[in-house]
């Protein structure tokens, strides 16, 4: 029990500093003297600080996909400019309501290894992330599909399409996690609002 809940310590205390120093800055000393322990006594919970990183990116990484595979169930019945949408602003969502310290760590986690991937691990990294989001990308692209095929959508290659809503989703993602945050939900789903219209106005069938 008590060498369980040591490890539950390393991990809470390694994903805060992953997440507010990254991966280079965070020693092994450092989540030591956060746990309270020996650097010497961590090598009894884990490997190696690599594998520590793996093992919570995995965990985070889980819940994002989760999150999203739920989202996709939950809009199935959906048309498919309501069902973008509802993914678009959902996902700019995700994280942003922070209620606990693990919750803020997670966030503060994700978004730095996302904008700024820890050199050593940056490609195994990065190819994992666009494993996975190539699978999402071909759902999307079934939707884009759907909603040309119904005339809801102008004639374009359902890829183009996807490209521009990635580029936007992720670019107001940057700017809500930093020049945003300090914002209200309301005041965030006001900008995701204001946005997509100018999108859906882009996109859709005239």
């Amino acid at each position: 029990m008590v060498s369980g809940k040591t490890r539950d310590k390393i991990i809470k205390v390694a994903l805060t500093l992953f997440a507010n120093d990254g991966y280079d800055a965070t020693s092994m000393e450092k989540i030591a003297t956060g746990v309270g322990i020996k650097k010497s006594s961590l090598y009894t919970f884990i490997a190696s600080k690599e594998a520590l990183f793996w093992e919570i990116y995995e965990d985070v990484e889980k819940s994002y996909h989760s999150y999203m595979a739920q989202l996709l169930a939950d809009s199935a019945s959906m048309l498919p400019q309501d069902r973008l949408y509802y993914l678009f602003k959902n996902y700019l969502l995700y994280n942003q309501s922070t209620s606990t310290e693990d919750d803020v760590a997670e966030r503060n986690f994700w978004i730095r290894i996302m904008f700024f991937p820890p050199t050593m691990i940056k490609d195994r990294l990065l190819n994992r992330a666009l494993q996975h989001e190539m699978e999402l990308g071909e759902k999307y692209q079934e939707i884009i599909r759907e909603g040309i095929q119904q005339g809801l959508f102008r004639e374009a290659p359902p890829e183009e399409i996807l490209l521009s809503y990635y580029s936007l989703r992720q670019g107001l993602y940057a700017l809500m996690s930093v020049y945003m945050s300090n914002m209200s939900q309301s005041q965030k789903i006001g900008q995701i609002d204001t946005v997509w219209d100018n999108f859906w106005n882009g996109i859709r069938f005239r």
